[in-house]
């Protein structure tokens, strides 16, 4: 009924032979170390240059996120030693603490801030380091940044996690209008940056933040009756309209003055909840104990998120229903073609299942660049190309790397659960 083995077969011959391929003869940069992530759609390096901490992290952790389930190439383990060298050799603030922000192609400083979404991804890339190698000396320093974000950036009025700071762990604002904020997004990576952490660690008090964090943004950030997660908020958790923030990320999706609170990511929502579920079991704790929490979003992204008629995720939408930006993005797609898996296996209604073949027909008919192996950046919403770089300091292989191997992974737990072969694992396990 369900073609399991069709979209496993398509999904992992693309992983092995093109979008692996594309980074593993490209991510190093050869004169100075780390990786270099700028390219243009035929896969030629650009004439950007810099190194962001953002890019440097998501590129160490989707490595190693591949080597862990047996992907191998030629030089695979120097090329992740030579990525955290240089990190640990010019990201790292040996003064202040932390990690900076933006660097030149030879380590020089170009933007010392210090923010709480580079350090997440650098947590979660130690900690996926860590547990395909074992470095001891990799997994403290995960620790270490953790214990750090804890003293120079936890809200002990409010919760939470203020966000952005100068050199010296002084909070800054971002914001055109001034004011300090808080955001779903940094919060969902923390939980995400949390969940490896634990894994690592097995700590009680790691096991501890990741509740808190989970049941933060479930109380503060999403609304319970749509799972629609707002954008930004103030420090005591008013919603506040979104705008474009004065950190680069980002900045070029960024069109309108201010966005409604009641707009929505269709991405976000969807990765947040897939997220969830696998920090449960992290945890070892049973999804149907949490699905109240999960089965809105499954809900609202599906009703309202999926485009029916042209295919793919809409980028925005409103909680009522009503699409704000029908542009396709390409790591909303991403996240999507995970989180519908789970919501199938949860429930094993079958929209769930259909919303995860129009996504995946869409990106593999529209949004793979095939000439060369990655996706496009930004598509319309008929599939017309908007934007065409395959890299640059802020896409990189995280979302695309990620979403194909852990496609991989739910595909053959689903077609286990219908073969019989494991119990755990069959779908439609908690209704």
């Amino acid at each position: 009924m369900y073609a399991f083995r069709q979209y496993l077969n398509k999904t992992e011959s693309y992983l092995r032979e093109l979008l692996l391929p594309f980074w593993t003869t490209r991510a190093v940069e050869p004169r100075y170390g780390g990786f270099q992530t700028n390219y243009d759609s035929e896969g030629r390096r650009t004439s950007t240059t810099e190194k962001t901490l953002l890019a440097q992290s998501r590129c160490l952790f989707s490595l190693a996120c591949a080597l862990r389930r047996g992907y191998r190439w030629p030089g695979s383990h120097r090329m992740l030693e030579q990525g955290i060298e240089f990190l640990l050799r010019h990201f790292k603030d040996t003064e202040y603490g932390g990690y900076y922000w933006i660097l030149a192609e030879d380590g020089r400083v170009i933007e010392d801030w210090k923010t709480v979404y580079g350090h997440s991804f650098l947590i979660y890339a130690f900690s996926e380091y860590f547990l395909l190698t074992g470095d001891e000396r990799i997994a403290d320093e995960a620790m270490r940044l953790f214990d750090l974000l804890l003293l120079k950036a936890a809200d002990l009025c409010y919760g939470g996690f203020y966000e952005h700071f100068d050199r010296y762990f002084n909070p800054v604002s971002v914001r055109k209008n001034g004011g300090l904020h808080k955001s779903l997004d940094v919060h969902m990576h923390l939980l995400e940056a949390l969940t490896s952490l634990y894994e690592v660690s097995k700590a009680g008090r790691h096991r501890e933040m990741l509740h808190q964090i989970s049941t933060l943004i479930f109380q503060r950030m999403i609304d319970k009756e749509t799972g629609c997660g707002g954008a930004l908020f103030s420090p005591d958790w008013t919603p506040i309209p979104n705008e474009e923030l004065q950190t680069v990320w980002g900045a070029d999706r960024f069109e309108e003055k201010e966005k409604p609170t009641d707009v929505t990511s269709f991405g976000h929502n969807i990765e947040m909840a897939w997220l969830y579920l696998h920090s449960l079991d992290i945890l070892g704790e049973s999804w149907k104990n949490h699905l109240s929490q999960v089965l809105p979003i499954f809900d609202h992204t599906c009703s309202y998120g999926v485009d029916w008629d042209c295919g793919g995720l809409y980028v925005e939408g409103r909680r009522s229903g009503e699409t704000s930006d029908t542009d396709k993005e390409f790591w909303q797609q991403a996240e999507a073609l995970v989180g519908f898996l789970d919501a199938f296996k949860i429930t094993g209604e079958k929209r769930y299942w259909d919303a995860f073949c129009n996504i995946h027909d869409f990106v593999f008919t529209k949004m793979i660049n095939w000439k060369v192996g990655e996706w496009f950046p930004l598509l319309s919403r008929e599939g017309d190309v908007k934007r065409m770089y395959m890299g640059n300091n802020w896409k990189i292989c995280y979302h695309t790397v990620r979403s194909m191997c852990l496609v991989i992974d739910k595909l053959k737990s689903l077609m286990n659960g219908k073969d019989g072969q494991s119990k755990s694992d069959q779908i439609m396990l908690f209704l």
